[in-house]
């Protein structure tokens, strides 16, 4: 008697075609469905492809502006301040603009804010004014940053930490290409045609949301008070593809994201705890990106002609991690995750700190970009599981706390680097890494022990 393989598993085996003739209505919404979701992971995608531009704009045309308008680098520093304060307002304010208007509303409003900002920038209005467009664009890029996060943590609650993946490379390669791009025509002195560039992809993202249509998804965007967001993305929404495994299967139970009943606790510092955590990673990050050429220069591990690279190497080096990040910690686990990425970033920093030699240097920059691709994403995923409900609120306060850590590191670091060896920035991140790891471990435990009194009490 001939018996399949699946008959054997006590379910008759089907060919894809059969089931695709015996389904067909099935199959269809199936594929609906999926096409459904890829579009709004790129949408996300799209979006922080802009975050990538608007973060590195100041530091990529800081040495034209200075010049321009006669100014020192206490007033850059001014500047990048006002826009870092401004973004965190954003942040902050998206949960309540999202109780009272469309999340679709608020791109549209983002996208053309910032398209005016940026043309504003561009024909060098005086000093005041200018600071202005840049405070726009932090506070609207802010909103924008908050609101995709939010729409993506919502809609997928599967495999959640490759998506949010898949947004930093973006924003990743946003980061990397304005850079190159205004360096570029810096020569020509045309560097002001990138921000012309920029508007129009404004417009662009704009016009792709407002002719998008995301049908299953669509209730995401709707305000708050009246959303009726499903649980969970359908079952057969899964896909193949580098896409595909970002929109993968919603309704399966992966062991980090499954088991939301026994890692739900009821301790008041899990909020404070991800704050810190994101605090302090914003600190390390955005403080390396902004001093490590000035750390390489500093230590004599670079000249003035080659230290800027190091940020370059270090970009493509986030890049390549954050393609893998997601996959990584979908396979480890979230907190085994964290727990060898703080580690590791705690290592890494200290030889950072310890080492003079050029090639060694790169070659920690390289390993740094590894380790820390992945922490911002999958602790803010992470976070989420552990407190599903008001997404939105948390996602905004983590993504603050770590815009604040960020600014207020890069001015300590400013004034450290005037008047101390750069060794003590650089022991200063190592630390910072140390105090990550600890409240980590420190609410772990807690966590732990919670979860064991309330499965004795069950």
């Amino acid at each position: 008697m001939n018996r399949s393989f699946g008959s054997i598993c006590c379910v008759e085996y089907k060919p894809f075609s059969a089931k695709r003739r015996d389904n067909p209505g099935v199959y269809k919404n199936r594929r609906r469905t999926e096409y459904r979701l890829k579009k709004l992971v790129w949408m996300g995608s799209l979006f922080y492809l802009l975050m990538g531009f608007i973060k590195v704009t100041v530091a990529s045309i800081i040495t034209v502006l200075l010049p321009l308008y006669d100014r020192v680098y206490t007033d850059a520093g001014a500047l990048i301040f006002i826009e870092f304060g401004a973004s965190i307002f954003g942040m902050l304010i998206q949960p309540w603009l999202a109780n009272r208007m469309s999340k679709k509303t608020m791109l549209h409003i983002g996208a053309w804010g910032v398209a005016a900002s940026y043309l504003l920038i561009a024909f060098l209005p005086p000093w005041p004014l200018l600071l202005a467009g840049f405070a726009l664009a932090g506070f609207l890029g802010g909103i924008i940053e908050s609101v995709i996060a939010a729409v993506i943590l919502d809609g997928l609650q599967s495999n959640a930490a490759i998506a949010m993946s898949r947004l930093e490379v973006a924003f990743g390669v946003g980061s990397l290409i304005l850079p190159l791009t205004i360096g570029m025509l810096i020569v020509s002195g045309l560097w002001n045609y990138a921000l012309f560039g920029i508007a129009a992809y404004c417009v662009f993202l704009s016009l792709f949301v407002r002719f998008t249509r995301f049908g299953d998804a669509e209730p995401l965007f709707v305000p708050a008070h009246r959303a009726e967001v499903p649980s969970a993305v359908p079952a057969g929404a899964a896909s193949s593809g580098p896409v595909g495994a970002v929109v993968a299967a919603a309704a399966t139970h992966h062991p980090s994201a499954g088991k939301k009943r026994l890692l739900r606790t009821s301790g008041a510092l899990m909020l404070p705890a991800f704050i810190l955590l994101f605090f302090f990673y914003g600190a390390t990050d955005i403080g390396l990106v902004n001093y490590l050429p000035s750390l390489m220069l500093e230590t004599g591990m670079a000249d003035a002609a080659t230290a800027p690279i190091s940020v370059t190497v270090f970009w493509a080096a986030m890049i390549a991690g954050r393609m893998f990040a997601g996959y990584e910690a979908e396979k480890l686990g979230y907190r085994k995750y964290l727990f060898i990425h703080w580690g590791g970033m705690i290592v890494l920093l200290s030889l950072f700190a310890l080492n003079r030699s050029a090639a060694v240097g790169y070659v920690l920059i390289v390993l740094l970009g590894l380790t820390l691709s992945g922490l911002y994403v999958v602790t803010l995923v992470y976070a989420k599981t552990l407190m599903p409900r008001n997404v939105a609120r948390n996602t905004s306060i983590l993504m603050a706390g770590c815009a604040v850590g960020g600014g207020l590191f890069s001015v300590t670091a400013g004034r450290m680097l005037d008047a101390l060896p750069p060794s003590y920035v650089q022991w200063t991140m190592a630390g910072i890494a140390l105090l990550s790891l600890l409240t980590y471990v420190v609410y772990a435990k807690e966590q732990r022990s919670e979860r064991a009194s309330d499965m004795v009490r069950a």
